[in-house]
């Protein structure tokens, strides 16, 4: 008697699901009426297996859709929110990408989420080309970029392929896609300074951005909140990691991608720019068991680079050595990197303590933010660690005074610091257009003026005849007049006195003073050095460092 009221019961289920799905379907087929489209019942319909891995599970989600059939061009979709900014993302990059023809369909709730129990079974070949970019090196992206802006007409991924090719062949750290109102304006960071690319039109807008924002792993549905992502290209079949910002502005989203290349991860401590003097003082620093060297300087002023610089100096089989980075900007063979997320309470303070129980030689923390990490990377640097970080300060001297206003006493700085540096980055004169000038007679006296303030201990010797150069622009440049950059430095040793100067508290001037009593140049000294040599010309110079 039990298993027929059972029965009963399951029947009763049975009959009234199959009452309210079928409600469901009028319902969903009256609202395709609303919208102006067809409705169809998935429930009934044999999905397409293949159709459906044109969009990942996760694209599927945000849209409130489905791709579920697929014959040569034709593709068709059923969707429960029409008007879904994602949907219609998702669709225009079918359309654009891959010329489909797209039919949309009106669904039921119900039914939609009987298709998605299908994911697991779909096979997803083209996953791991969807996440990269394939750029060759000898096609001709500059006249390619040229193309794109005379209107010609390619899908998304070729322009971010051109964009991305057109970078490489230009030497640009960053690409800035930047939307107005009748056009989107691309600039590249070119050594430092932004230069206008190209103008194109409007009408790329949305499917670049939703392109470079698929490639990142960003919501395609979210528009008016800034995002961030990486994603990898290939280039010649290597792969090099793209950072991505994106941003709303008023005539849609800005991205800014930053092109995290291996040149810094190959870099040579003796390609930095140091003088010889400089650099013999910096390898006896490096030598040492344990103390902390500190580099300063506004951002892009190539700090992590020289960080980078000294740590592939000492990565040898022998030494282990952990860093802390935010973000992990460049992947080094043998050395353990690890991203800050403090999200998840990794800050740089937290990080180090765990790190130093790892039993480091050498440790890099990417920045000194706040008197915490200040404290644990000097005690760190004298209890026989090698510890290598940044400080945001003007010159060498000022990071004394920066570390005692974070709350560290002299006598924990004093012993811990080994050496600082202050550092700046100045653009290269291009060889193939450099040319030989005469200043202004004003500019020649304020050159000269600072040139005979060099110390006579300092081992720079200033010609008796000075020649100074420029470059107008070329073709091999851009028409910039630079190719490259190098920095231009300062250079503040710890000896017995500057150690007596900061127990003593002594201010940013005293120690300066100090230091060029013992032969330091100023980074404006060693940059109208640098221009003497023709490496870079005076108004370089002045446009970077403090004078």
């Amino acid at each position: 008697m039990q298993l027929q009221d059972d029965q009963k019961q399951k029947d009763f289920q049975k009959k009234l699901t199959d009452v309210n799905r079928k409600m469901e379907e009028e319902q969903a087929s009256q609202r395709s009426f609303l919208f102006g489209i067809q409705y169809i019942d998935l429930s009934t319909f044999p999905l397409d297996l293949t159709a459906m891995a044109l969009w990942s599970e996760q694209q599927c989600m945000d849209s409130h859709a489905v791709v579920f059939y697929k014959e040569g061009n034709d593709v068709r979709v059923g969707t429960t929110d029409p008007q879904n900014p994602a949907l219609k993302q998702n669709i225009e990059a079918l359309k654009t990408e891959h010329g489909y023809k797209v039919t949309l369909y009106y669904v039921s709730e119900s039914s939609l989420q009987q298709a998605y129990k299908f994911f697991p079974k779909v096979v997803r070949p083209l996953e791991a080309k969807e996440e990269s970019v394939e750029v060759k090196a000898e096609q001709d992206y500059k006249a390619a970029l040229k193309d794109l802006e005379n209107g010609k007409q390619i899908s998304a991924t070729q322009m971010l392929s051109v964009l991305l090719g057109a970078a490489d062949k230009y030497g640009a750290s960053d690409i800035h896609i930047e939307p107005e109102e009748h056009f989107i304006k691309v600039r590249f960071r070119l050594d430092g300074v932004l230069s206008d690319m190209a103008h194109l039109s409007s009408d790329y807008q949305k499917s670049i951005i939703s392109r470079i924002k698929i490639l990142s792993h960003l919501k395609l549905n979210v528009t008016d909140i800034p995002q961030d992502g990486r994603f990898t290209y290939l280039l010649d079949s290597k792969p090099t990691d793209v950072r991505v910002s994106v941003l709303p502005s008023a005539y849609g989203e800005g991205v800014v991608m930053r092109i995290l290349g291996l040149g810094a991860v190959s870099l040579q401590l003796k390609d930095l720019g140091f003088s010889d003097k400089d650099y013999e003082l910096i390898q006896k620093e490096l030598a040492k068991p344990n103390g902390m060297i500190i580099t300063t300087g506004p951002t892009g002023s190539g700090k992590t680079t020289t960080l980078y610089a000294f740590l592939n100096q000492l990565n040898d089989p022998g030494v282990k050595i952990i860093t802390l980075e935010d973000p992990v900007e460049y992947k080094l063979e043998g050395i353990n990197q690890t991203p800050i997320d403090s999200s998840k309470g990794l800050t740089f303070a937290a990080g180090l303590r765990a790190i130093l129980r790892q039993d480091p030689d050498v440790v890099m923390v990417g920045e000194i933010r706040d008197q915490e990490t200040a404290e644990v990377a000097l005690q760190a640097a004298l209890t026989g660690h090698v510890v290598l970080s940044t400080l945001h300060t003007n010159d060498a001297a000022g990071a004394i005074p920066r570390l005692r206003n974070m709350g560290i006493k002299p006598y924990v700085i004093a012993p811990g610091m080994n050496a600082i540096i202050a550092q700046r980055l100045v653009r290269k004169l291009c060889p193939e257009c450099k040319t030989e000038v005469k200043l202004d007679p004003f500019l020649l006296t304020k050159v000269q003026k600072i040139l005979s303030e060099i110390p006579k201990n300092s081992g720079v010797e200033i010609p008796a005849e000075q020649k100074f150069f420029h470059a107008p622009g070329c073709e091999k440049c851009n028409k910039t007049g630079y190719k490259g950059r190098i920095g231009i430095y300062e250079l503040i040793i710890k000896d017995e006195a500057v150690e007596k100067l900061i127990l003593a508290e002594a201010g940013s001037n005293e120690l300066k003073e100090a230091m060029i009593a013992q032969g330091m140049l100023t980074m404006t000294q060693d940059g109208l050095v640098k221009a003497l040599k023709g490496i870079t010309d005076v108004e370089e110079v002045f446009r970077v460092s403090l004078d």
